[in-house]
């Protein structure tokens, strides 16, 4: 387990979720982060040969739809879901906290 500085066993049950609320969060930022660091990366390499990162990851196959986001965190725009696949622990807690999809949906 990664060192955290503070005794966990110390904090009560909604500081718990709370921090996990706090590192999910921290967790999809800094993958997105990393996400865009890649992709401009790929742009450069392909731009180099004068080739978009979906003509080379395309293969010379159709084109490849992407998925559109569904649904967007109110308070961190970061958090996203196309509502495919399992439901974030954001959305459940929202649904929980009496939101509805309709409140998630993004704009």
């Amino acid at each position: 387990m990664a060192k955290t500085g503070s005794d966990l066993s110390k904090l009560s049950l909604d500081e718990l979720q709370a921090l996990a609320r706090d590192i999910e969060t921290e967790i999809v930022t800094r993958r997105a982060a990393e996400k865009e660091r890649v992709l401009n990366q790929m742009r450069e390499l392909a731009a180099s040969i004068g080739m978009t990162p979906e003509e080379l990851l395309r293969g010379g196959r159709g084109a490849v739809a992407a998925v559109a986001v569904k649904y967007r965190h109110p308070d961190n725009p970061g958090l996203t879901w196309s509502g495919r696949g399992k439901r974030p622990t954001w959305v459940s807690e929202a649904l929980a906290s009496g939101k509805t999809l309709d409140d998630l949906a993004a704009s």
